[in-house]
This record gives structure tokens, sequence and C-alpha cells, in this order.
């Protein structure tokens, strides 16, 4: 095979055949300016913005969201760390061992004309026949990903090094397909943010109102209810309205391709909404598992803190297995399965069971405890009205969720394909 054809993307647009030329990221960035030691007593309430170390993202925009401040005497003594409006940025550090996010670059779009860079982040100035859109997209590449993988120092801080982040091969054709190739990359950028944004609005939309759906500690009325339900809501304690077991066996070490579906309690924490209906951990079924049958509420009995066992969610189908370390409950008739996972979750039960939950280092939640739990509810008809606002709420969330992950997979699939 011919050097051209190994320099010619899969992808390209129409009118470009020319073969890309090796460079190193030298090559296209002209200066690179460092930033300041700013030790804690020197941040203030208000002064100029600091870029936060956690600024560099894959988005390409610079998450500022964590910016502090600096007084204007410390900035003027360490102007030369300035990093200005719509100019690019990059981090050459990072706490986190695999270093996901080190030397992907970022344009800086905030509301201040000016910044402070801390030590580890660095202002890049690039040179006029690189376009700055092209080079954030290959910052996120696979081939770029590795090379900052491999070339990473550090244990407790990794970094990589000035001559060693400038020294990559990047290869790169004219600035007209440069610039094709960074529009597009900006355009589908653009798009993910959008439904990174609907996903958070419908997720903080549920938590809104979930906190007045449900009564405040002492009360006996939600401050926001459906039409046509007036009467107080009940009080009692949750071992009067529910039977208890718990779940047996297994943990992360018996889980396997294919098998038996099962729900570990670690997954409630990540990967669950209040309705489980798909199951996607399997393990080689055992004697003396437990079976669900459908409409149990499921409570983790140990996590790293009090708040975090303050959980629940349904199984909504029978025939998966329910591992160790799951508290299992099963309400009687006047109680909707999906309301009590819900009123553990975010009602006066939440904060009653994470002061229950004892520990240090990993907290445990038992029956025993949930038994003692006050549940205040309503009449079922208006549970199951709760219930099915916040299931498609759920759904929403869902699908916002299932269409942000194909546009990451898609963009992951074009940058293999539209980079050398």
């Amino acid at each position: 095979m011919s050097e051209d054809k190994v320099n010619i993307p899969k992808i390209r647009f129409p009118g470009f055949t020319d073969a890309w030329e090796q460079r190193k990221l030298g090559d296209l960035i002209s200066k690179m300016y460092g930033g300041a030691s700013i030790a804690p007593d020197d941040y203030r309430d208000g002064g100029v913005a600091t870029v936060p170390k956690g600024a560099v993202n894959s988005s390409g925009i610079a998450d500022l969201s964590g910016s502090k401040y600096v007084d204007e005497a410390f900035y003027n003594k360490n102007s030369n760390a300035s990093v200005y409006q719509n100019e690019l940025v990059t981090s050459l550090r990072d706490l986190v061992p695999t270093a996901p996010n080190m030397g992907r670059i970022v344009k800086l779009k905030g509301s201040n004309e000016k910044y402070l860079m801390p030590q580890g982040v660095y202002r890049l100035i690039i040179n006029s026949d690189v376009d700055e859109n092209f080079l954030i997209s290959f910052s996120n590449t696979d081939k770029f990903r590795k090379v900052i993988s491999q070339e990473k120092n550090g244990s407790t801080q990794v970094h990589i090094r000035n001559s060693e982040y400038l020294g990559i091969p990047i290869a790169r054709p004219s600035k007209e397909e440069q610039q094709r190739i960074g529009s597009f990359f900006k355009q589908l950028d653009h798009l993910i943010t959008l439904h990174q944004r609907k996903l958070n609005n419908a997720k903080n939309l549920k938590a809104g109102l979930l906190q007045k759906m449900f009564p405040k500690d002492g009360e006996d009325f939600p401050e926001v209810r459906f039409p046509g339900f007036t009467d107080v809501w009940k009080r009692r304690e949750l071992g009067e309205l529910a039977n208890f077991t718990k779940g047996n066996g297994y943990t992360k070490s018996d889980l396997r391709e294919t098998g038996s579906p099962i729900i570990l309690y670690g997954r409630l924490y990540t990967d669950y909404e209040t309705l489980i209906e798909d199951v996607n951990t399997f393990v080689e079924f055992k004697e003396n598992s437990v079976i669900s049958l459908g409409g149990e509420v499921i409570v983790p009995s140990s996590g790293e803190s009090a708040e975090d066992i303050a959980r629940a969610s349904v199984v909504g189908k029978p025939g998966i297995i329910l591992g160790g370390d799951l508290n299992i409950i099963k309400p009687t008739e006047q109680i909707d399965p999906v309301f009590l996972a819900l009123a553990i979750s975010n009602g006066t039960p939440y904060r009653d069971m994470a002061k229950r939950a004892q520990g240090k280092s990993v907290v445990h939640l038992h029956n025993s405890d949930l038994k003692n739990i006050n549940l205040v509810y309503p009449q079922i008809e208006e549970q199951k009205k709760i219930v099915e606002f916040n299931l498609q709420i759920d759904h929403l969330i869902t699908l916002h969720q299932h269409k942000l992950e194909h546009l990451h997979q898609q963009k992951k699939s074009l940058l293999q394909q539209m980079f050398v």
C-alpha cells in the first residue's frame, strides 16, 4: 500500500482527494503558555475568574462551572498566565489515573473577557493555516487518546510533558478541508450538547416535582396534587404495610456474558430507574437463588454512604434473580410498589432511612430498620396517578439517554473514519 493511500481517511467530503501531510502537534501550535501557581489561600469571593482544572472535556467547549476567583493584584502579578475569550486551552494534568480528558483541546466561551489559568492548564496559539475546530476534533480521536495514554506519567496525579504533547503525530489536510471537518464536528457537538441539556432538564423536572408531590416532614398533604384528590395522607410504619425478605448470594465475580438475569445491589446506584424491566447482567443459576415474582421493591442493604442506600427500585418482571445485599419489600394491596419506591427514594422515608443507616467506610441498612420507617401515603387511586406521571417522565429521560448514547457512538465512529 502506498504512503498516499495510508494518509487518506476512509470518509471525506466531496472534492477533496489530496493525501494528508504528516506533522507533529508542535508544527500546528505556534505558542503555548502555562498557568500560574495558585494556592488555596489565593482564592477570593470575586475578582478575575480562573479556568478550573476540570474545564477540559470532549465537547469542544470549556466547562467553566467550577471557576474560582483571584483578586486583580494577584492576576496582574501572574498576567503571563492569562487566557482570553474564544481562545483554546488544554490540560496536561489529571487526578484520574486513566486521564480521560488530559490533552483534549477546548475553546473558552465564558461570560468574562479574561481568565487566569492554574498550573497544568495551557493556552494554545495555533498557526494561521490550522482550523481550530479541526484541532479540537483531532484531540478527541482514539489515535490521539492512545498516545496520551502511552505517554502519561505519574500515579496520584498523572501528567504529560510539554515536549511529549507537542511531539504527538498528526496528519492534516488543506485548510479548506480542515474547515469542513471542523465545522461538521462542531455542529455534531452542538447537537450532543442540546440533547444533554434536554436530558438534564427532564431529570431536574422529575427531581423538582417529586419534592412537591410528597409531604414534607411532619405534614400530611403534599404541595402539588392531581385534581380531585383532597383527603389527608395516612401515616403508618412500613412494617404494617409490607412483607420483607433478603436477596441471596452472588457477587460481581459471578457475572457472565449469558445465563440467568440478575440484579446486583451496586447496579441500583448507576443503571436503573424506578421501574426495572430490562436487565443486562447474567450469572450461572445456583440453588437457593431468590427469584422475583414481579412487583418487589428492592433497596440496597449496604453502600458507601447513607444517601446511597436510601433509594429503591421495583422489579417489573418475574424470573429475575435478586442477589445478596438487597432488601426485598413486598407491599400489601394498600400500597402500589412503584409509589413505595418513589417514596423511599424521595419522600419522608428517604430521610428516615438515611438516619438509620449505620457504619463508617461501608454503611448498612437492614429489614428491621425498614420495618420501623414511617410511610405517608394517599389512597391507592392517587398513588397510581403519581406513579403514572413519574413513569412518563422516566420514559422521556430514557429516550433522551438513548439518543445521547447514539450521538456519542456516531461521533466516535466518524472520528475514526474522518481522520488519518
